[in-house]
């Protein structure tokens, strides 16, 4: 083992303020393009982005996790590794059946890849935050009870609301994502909580923070999706792709200091 499964001294002032507007004017700019692009090219601009940085957090998760070796470090960061390749193989597949093949994406094998994301974010999280707490204290179990009911609750509301609305398939199948995200959020939430003091810092913090964002974006994304407003200009779109570039840049930090 290269270093010791230990935790480190609170690193001070880690993190480059500029890189963080570099990244925020990066998500402006795409934006911006995507909104001035032909309709035809947005998906194919966005699916592009989406992968790429997809995989870049995949590929960066799987480095911190050799670089620890073994230990629970090393399978935290393999299980985040391994749920954004996922996302990688299901953005391919959706973008395949739909461009390429012209089959209908949803639902499809490609949902299989998007829900799996939540799972081994979830293990990532849980595993880092018990490390460092030997139990969950009973305002985290609020936190992670209180937040899926309450996501839960305001996307029935708003489902059954929505003119002719019928609680067929396309209701509960979106109710499964939504669950998952808005658990992956209130452990993402904990995990901020948790990592802002000590451990690796604001390195940590921002990590955490990408995943929380990214799991908030998700749970926008499906009370979009009832109303048939998403779009792949739309807003939460970018979001995604700042919560990753915050990820990948916190993972590039992690190698450079664990």
């Amino acid at each position: 083992m290269k270093t010791p499964d230990i935790v480190p001294d609170k690193i001070t002032h880690p993190i480059n303020p500029i890189i963080i507007i570099v990244i925020l004017a990066i998500g402006i700019g795409a934006f911006v393009t995507m909104n001035t692009v032909s309709e035809e090219n947005v998906g194919s601009i966005a699916s592009t982005i989406s992968v790429g940085l997809a995989a870049g957090v995949s590929i960066s998760a799987f480095m911190v996790s050799k670089h620890n070796e073994t230990g629970v470090l090393a399978k935290s960061y393999f299980a985040l590794g391994l749920g954004f390749l996922a996302y990688v193989i299901a953005e391919v597949l959706y973008y395949s059946m739909e461009e390429i093949f012209g089959i209908d994406p949803y639902p499809s094998i490609a949902d299989i890849f998007f829900f799996a994301v939540y799972p081994f974010t979830m293990i990532h999280l849980f595993l880092n935050i018990r490390y460092f707490n030997s139990r969950f204290t009973k305002f985290q179990v609020i936190v992670i009870t209180t937040i899926p009911i309450i996501a839960s609750i305001i996307y029935i509301i708003l489902s059954v609301t929505v003119t002719d609305a019928e609680l067929g398939f396309d209701f509960y199948y979106g109710f499964i994502f939504v669950a998952a995200a808005s658990i992956t959020l209130a452990f993402a939430i904990i995990g901020a909580l948790t990592f802002r003091e000590g451990v690796l810092g604001i390195v940590w913090l921002l990590l955490v923070l990408g995943l929380l964002i990214n799991a908030a974006g998700d749970v926008w994304y499906y009370h979009l999706e009832i109303f048939g407003e998403y779009s792949d200009a739309h807003p939460v779109t970018v979001v995604w792709f700042i919560a990753n570039m915050f990820m990948i840049y916190a993972l590039y930090k992690h190698l450079k200091i664990i």
